[in-house]
């Protein structure tokens, strides 16, 4: 006979058992201040155990895109859908942005700009040796995007005044903290 042990001998039986009880309550227990990985699964692993049914559905690139950056996604697509051969955008200040939207307005960086359409020749607002070679803007309005050229009904230095207005109204509440 063996002197080996078998597999689901009491013992073994046992220790799975104490295994699999230790591992929910490693990550399932909420002792405060103890258990440092309960806030690690349910902010990586839980969030999208229970929304997996409706992420399995959405099997395309450009849905995945949409759902995870909305207007940041959105925005330069419908920019990107209007221009012309030949434009060079100037992408306004990321304050500018912020005043029509909701979340954030990281599609006015010119990295992720061009990240989300693949189209370069565009022109960051800070770039004032480059923004001569630009002719085409993006004016935002409540509920309202448009993409104007030079010569247009829109007036392009009323519009370079809008971008440095909300950049300075960004500004302003810092200034009064200090």
């Amino acid at each position: 006979m063996s002197a080996r042990p078998s597999f689901f001998s009491p013992k073994a039986l046992l220790l799975t058992a104490a295994l699999a009880v230790g591992y929910y309550l490693l990550i399932s227990v909420k002792i405060d201040n103890v258990n440092p990985y309960y806030p690690w699964y349910h902010g990586r692993i839980d969030v999208y155990y229970s929304k997996m049914d409706s992420l399995a559905k959405i099997t395309t690139w450009s849905e995945r895109m949409f759902g995870r950056h909305m207007t940041n996604y959105e925005i330069p697509r419908f920019i990107l859908r209007k221009l012309r051969p030949g434009d060079t955008v100037l992408l306004p200040p990321i304050e500018y942005g912020d005043l029509y939207t909701r979340t954030r307005s990281f599609w006015t960086d010119p990295r992720i700009f061009t990240y989300m359409t693949t189209l370069s020749p565009i022109v960051a607002y800070d770039d004032t040796a480059r923004r001569r070679s630009v002719n085409t803007y993006v004016k935002l309005e409540p509920r309202s995007i448009s993409v104007v050229r030079r010569g247009g009904s829109t007036d392009i230095d009323s519009l370079l005044a809008e971008y440095e207005d909300a950049r300075q109204l960004a500004k302003k509440p810092q200034a009064d903290d200090e």
